[in-house]
């Protein structure tokens, strides 16, 4: 499990203002439209293998997790829909009840937010395209998309893309936009990027209220992405999980 080790000496010093920034989070949100699926693709085929696979629906078991499958827009760094069919979050059932968890922990403080998932199951065939298609160096990409032959825990639904959204639908501001590329949207230089008053303190208030709702639920950070949170390791999940193409 990460451990927030690289960023304890400097918690110590914000500890006291990270809580008044959670308090007053609204003046830290940023007025992002959440992005909507298309509600006319016909989800019935992917659905079936979903389900065939022992996948279950979000909002079969929670209808207060947000969803906007940020893949399954033109929102998203390929600026194409990448998932033709797949507008809802499924995952395996005990990863739904993890989040749903989560949910819970983060409405006991905060009963107007609630997570959004931006993703959730990923096909290995996406994995590919996404891999294929994303013009950057190799040396950058694999800290934001594993590749395709190394298999992703998304690719079992082992591994949610999650965020916080506020009062009237805004985004709580992470300091970057989901599937930023650089080193302000990854949590090992947080330390290095606050002292620099690159990372505002509001931010990663922000980021470590998900980071402590997501963990207290059962969910381990990466030390790359903030908004990526895995259910359990490779190993596991190839044994408890099928592996979705």
């Amino acid at each position: 499990m990460y451990v927030l080790k690289h960023i304890c000496v400097f918690l110590s010093i914000i500890c006291f203002s990270c809580k008044q920034a959670i308090q007053n989070t609204e003046k830290t949100s940023i007025a992002i439209e959440v992005a909507k699926p298309n509600s006319k693709i016909d989800t019935s085929d992917f659905e079936k293998y979903f389900i065939s696979k022992n996948l279950v629906e979000l909002s079969s078991f929670d209808t207060t997790i947000k969803v906007s499958l940020i893949y399954a827009t033109n929102q998203n760094f390929l600026k194409k829909s990448l998932y033709v069919g797949i507008t809802k979050c499924y995952l395996p059932k005990e990863v739904i009840l993890k989040l749903i968890d989560a949910q819970k922990f983060l409405k006991q403080d905060f009963p107007d937010y609630s997570l959004i998932v931006f993703d959730a199951v990923r096909p290995l065939s996406i994995q590919k395209k996404m891999w294929d298609e994303l013009d950057i160096p190799n040396s950058i990409k694999i800290n934001y998309l594993a590749h395709p032959n190394d298999i992703s825990l998304h690719n079992y639904g082992a591994a949610v893309d999650v965020s916080i959204i506020g009062e009237n639908q805004v985004l709580l501001n992470m300091g970057t936009e989901f599937d930023y590329f650089g080193e302000l949207s990854q949590p090992k230089f947080e330390k290095k990027l606050f002292l620099q008053g690159q990372l505002k303190k509001e931010f990663l208030a922000n980021r470590l209220l998900l980071r402590s709702v997501m963990i207290k639920a059962g969910f381990s950070p990466i030390t790359s992405e903030w908004w990526h949170f895995n259910y359990t390791n490779k190993i596991t999940a190839a044994s408890k999980f099928s592996l979705i193409y």
